[in-house]
């Protein structure tokens, strides 16, 4: 039986947790060149006049290998190519950093996907141009990670902030046709290393881990043994913590879905007045010429009465002469009498 999906945009937000839960750790973990040093404001006023959010934004210090001085960077997690689209829009991501911070800007993308399919450069003049950097997290990354952080944990190895982190990278950035596999392997060893985890990794990676598999399991009955696997050994408190957040995002969702309800009304309503201007420009330009005609009508009708005018005065003239003839027939016949001597 496939299932409903209990998560909105699950990559994205479990993207954001991973952010804004260790910022430095993560940035650093995926490979953003630079060093993390503060969130910024990730709000985006667009071209088309509407809002829009970066998936992550902050200042970062140069490494001096890719960076050379400060930047305001937009990392954006992507599991879709990049299109033109998407590209414009992101170009407004780098606009609205430019405006925010005085700053050069990098944009940083983070996917899974190889980038040669991806538009990469948008150029709005020769001295303005967003080149887009992309991050290799794909198969071989991954796997590469988990082959890593398997060894670490089956052989009880110290395990950083870091190491534990990867578990959410790994689930998250999972090639797709792997997903199923991978997240199994994932749910394993959070098992193992739940227990030695704080509070706040815990919850970071129940919840990321929970959401992926709400996005990768499409089964109702695999997803729910998955999940009790991995609330199997996961704090109460923790479990606590993640129904009051998933109350939000749930919130949240229905608050996403009756604004693009609402978008789509007001792009209808727009088309119905659109319609109706139309209809109305139409009706004007049927009036006029309905006008035009009226008017030709008029002349036509007055061209008419004019020649029917002139027709009566014919026919009054055709009338007399014709009243005429008995008078003029009687003359006739008289001066043929006397002609004949009558």
């Amino acid at each position: 039986m496939t299932r409903k999906r209990k998560y909105y945009k699950p990559f994205d937000l479990c993207h954001s947790i991973l952010f804004n839960e260790y910022p430095l750790e993560y940035t650093r973990e995926i490979g953003v060149p630079g060093e993390f040093e503060k969130k910024i404001n990730r709000r985006v006023h667009l071209k088309n006049g509407a809002g829009g959010e970066m998936d992550s934004a902050y200042l970062n210090n140069p490494d001096y290998k890719v960076l050379f001085e400060k930047v305001a960077t937009d990392l954006e997690h992507q599991s879709v190519q990049i299109n033109e689209e998407k590209l414009k829009k992101i170009g407004d991501y780098d606009t609205q950093l430019v405006v925010d911070e005085h700053l050069p800007t990098f944009i940083v993308i983070a996917s899974h996907l190889k980038n040669d399919e991806s538009k990469n450069k948008l150029i709005r003049s020769p001295s303005d141009i967003t080149e887009l950097y992309f991050l290799d997290l794909g198969e071989d990354n991954i796997r590469k990670r988990l082959s890593t952080l398997s060894e670490i944990i089956n052989s009880n190895q110290h395990l950083s902030t870091e190491n534990a982190l990867n578990l959410g990278i790994i689930i998250l950035y999972a090639p797709r046709d792997n997903a199923y596999e991978i997240t199994e392997t994932v749910v394993d060893l959070y098992q193992k290393i739940v227990k030695d985890l704080d509070l706040k990794m815990e919850t970071c990676l129940y919840n990321v881990i929970s959401i992926m598999i709400d996005a990768y399991i499409d089964d109702e009955k695999e997803y729910r043994r998955l999940i009790n696997m991995v609330e199997k050994n996961t704090s109460e408190k923790t479990i606590e913590i993640t129904a009051a957040h998933q109350n939000t995002i749930e919130s949240l969702k229905y608050a996403r879905e009756d604004l693009e309800y609402t978008k789509t009304d007001l792009k209808n309503t727009k088309t119905d007045l659109k319609n109706r201007e139309t209809d109305l420009k139409n009706t004007k330009t049927d009036l006029k010429n309905t006008k035009t005609d009226l008017k030709n009508t008029k002349t036509d009708l007055k061209k008419t009465q004019k020649k029917l005018s002139e027709a009566n005065g014919k026919i009054m003239n055709l009338e007399k002469e014709v009243s005429e003839i008995p008078k003029l027939k009687a003359e006739i016949q008289r001066l043929t009498a006397q002609i004949n001597g009558k």
